[in-house]
């Protein structure tokens, strides 16, 4: 298994490796970032109660289709034209990043009574599975304004007979403070997002599994 604390949570990775610097041959060197999931000290988090489903909770990597499929990060001009960085890429693949990090949001807010785990070669597992999609992970450049948007879709299956016990979508779209081509800036609030929405996936389906 892949411990999230190894390589997401220390904040030093979100520098760049060798940023708008070149190399003794003169040629550009490649920016590398990592997503940063900033959490609240656990004295901070309420208690989450009961959990909502027996049993363990595997996690696969995110399914990330076309683009996002590849190291490059993407970028979106207005809503029509959407393309990668040739230099500027996530030193590890989205979707594992991405798997890493729903297994530390999901520490403090069960829904299973045991722990989540990340899996990367992503097992037919006993108990439940999280599959999550990238629909959406990009800087956006929308005129003068300098924007990051997640969106993610989460399905929740019974590994047994493989049924869907839960799905939801969660989009978040927002301004980058101190609006600039800053990549760092970029990533940070890439980062942000991307935790602000596992959390309502979690809440809404901890809430809906429970109603049942």
């Amino acid at each position: 298994m892949i411990k999230a604390a190894r390589w997401i949570l220390p904040a030093a990775l979100l520098l760049t490796t060798g940023c708008g610097l070149k190399d003794l041959f003169g040629k550009q060197t490649i920016e590398q970032y990592v997503l940063v999931l900033h959490r609240a000290a656990d004295s901070a988090i309420p208690p989450a109660g009961p959990p909502a489903l027996p049993g363990t909770l595997t996690i696969a990597p995110y399914v990330t289709r076309g683009i996002y499929d590849d190291r490059g990060i993407v970028f979106r001009l207005d809503d029509f034209q959407l393309d990668s960085y040739q230099r500027r890429e996530w030193a590890i693949p989205l979707r594992e990043m991405l798997g890493t990090i729903t297994a530390e949001a999901l520490r403090a807010k069960p829904l299973t009574a045991e722990p989540a785990t990340f899996d990367l070669r992503s097992p037919r597992s006993n108990g439940y599975r999280w599959r999550g999609t990238v629909r959406e992970f990009e800087e956006v450049n929308r005129g003068n304004q300098v924007l990051a948007a997640v969106h993610l879709e989460v399905e929740l299956i019974r590994a047994s007979n493989d049924s869907v016990v839960w799905r939801g979508s969660e989009r978040i779209e927002r301004a980058v403070p101190e609006p600039t081509k800053s990549m760092k800036r970029i990533v940070e609030s890439l980062s942000s997002i991307t935790g602000e929405v596992l959390a309502t996936l979690i809440e809404r389906a901890r809430a809906e599994l429970a109603a049942r």
